[in-house]
């Protein structure tokens, strides 16, 4: 369709190779189309590795991970100094949550993204597009649109709207109840429940005390970096906790308990990582982790009925607490890491906190309603 509105004609202008996947043009460039789905045999892009272009350009870009496009940009570099080009990389795509919005567009409060020099975001809608015939009944099918939230991001290209969660994990968090100004005591109980993802690394931290009014617990920080390394995480912890480090309680993701492969000393991650912060082995606190049906159960039980804050600091906390859904089947959907709705990081160190430091509270609280 394209071709023919540039007047190119097939086997004179341009040729297709349907078994490898790409067009030949008159000059002798070429144009390969690759796939970038994230396939768990190659979570490298290995498949990109041994490739080099000149430039690139992905549609519907925030569907793909932030892995894929920066694999991709490091392979662009075919013939650019010897032609004095620029390495260029175009992205188009809907809006939605994710890494091309939180990259180009803008932040958890809305504020536009300070982009670099070489960088420009350029919003279209459909009433940019030159024919107006199409506009007319393109724009009438979005309007049709039941759902609030895609026709906010379709036909207005709102990267603000707000996305329907039909399933929420945490369907008691109310952020005018459970939000507010947390500060770390260092003399009352701290906590730190961590999350062993590669990418990100985080960790929650939490202050628990009781006085006349019962109870309370508040997450007073939050901790997330990419391709960390437990130093710098126990670094993050050490600044964070401050004096409280030698009285603090670490737990958390209890996979970590586990022997992973590539440690020369073959020793746990929270091993390394108590090794690293000094502390003593009474002071790891981790269970096996909780299914997420039981889990969630007892998250929102807590929400409910416990003294429960997130500092308003906490915005990758918030989120999830916000945003994360679970499937007809009560499990926490994690399968798309490019979409923020889905990493449920953050969210999962508040399940180790409930399930590590609370379960036997909330039993008695069912029975008795006391804590």
């Amino acid at each position: 369709s394209v071709m023919g509105k540039m007047e190119y004609i097939q086997g004179r202008d341009w040729k297709y190779n349907a078994q490898k996947n790409f067009i030949t043009w008159k000059n002798g460039s070429k144009t390969i189309l690759k796939d970038l789905f994230l396939y768990p045999s190659d979570p490298d892009f290995q498949s990109l590795g041994s490739t080099e272009y000149t430039d690139v350009f992905i549609d519907e870009s925030p569907e793909i991970t932030l892995k894929a496009f920066d694999i991709l940009k490091s392979r662009i570099r075919y013939k650019i100094h010897d032609n004095g080009l620029i390495p260029k990389i175009y992205l188009t795509g809907n809006p939605q949550p994710g890494w091309v919005k939180e990259r180009f567009v803008s932040n958890e409060h809305g504020d536009p993204v300070k982009l670099k020099a070489n960088q420009a975001f350029i919003k279209a809608t459909v009433l940019d597009n030159p024919d107006p015939e199409f506009v007319r009944l393109y724009t009438k099918q979005l309007e049709d649109l039941e759902s609030d939230y895609d026709r906010a991001r379709l036909l207005y290209g709102d990267w603000e709207a707000n996305r329907e969660v039909l399933r929420p994990f945490a369907h008691n968090y109310d952020e005018n109840v459970h939000v507010g100004d947390c500060v770390h005591n260092p003399k009352t109980m701290t906590m730190v429940l961590v999350d062993f993802n590669v990418d990100p690394y985080c960790a929650n931290i939490f202050n628990a005390w009781r006085d006349d009014n019962g109870p309370h617990c508040h997450q007073v920080d939050e901790i997330e970096f990419n391709s960390g390394t437990i130093d710098e995480m126990a670094e993050r912890i050490k600044t964070a906790v401050g004096s409280a480090i030698t009285s603090m309680y670490l737990g958390g993701d209890a996979m970590g308990r586990n022997r992973t492969i590539g440690m020369k000393d073959n020793k746990s991650l929270f091993q390394r990582l108590r090794e690293s912060l000094g502390i003593s082995k009474n002071q790891i606190k981790v269970v096996n982790n909780p299914g997420h049906g039981v889990s969630r159960n007892d998250v929102n039980y807590f929400l409910k009925h416990y003294p429960f804050k997130v500092s308003r600091l906490c915005t990758g906390t918030r989120r999830d607490l916000r945003s994360v859904e679970v499937d007809a089947y009560g499990s926490i959907m994690k399968k798309n890491r490019s979409d923020v709705s889905q990493r449920a990081d953050f969210l999962d160190n508040v399940r180790y906190l409930v399930n590590t430091f609370y379960k036997t509270a909330i039993k008695k609280h069912r029975k008795t309603g006391k804590w």
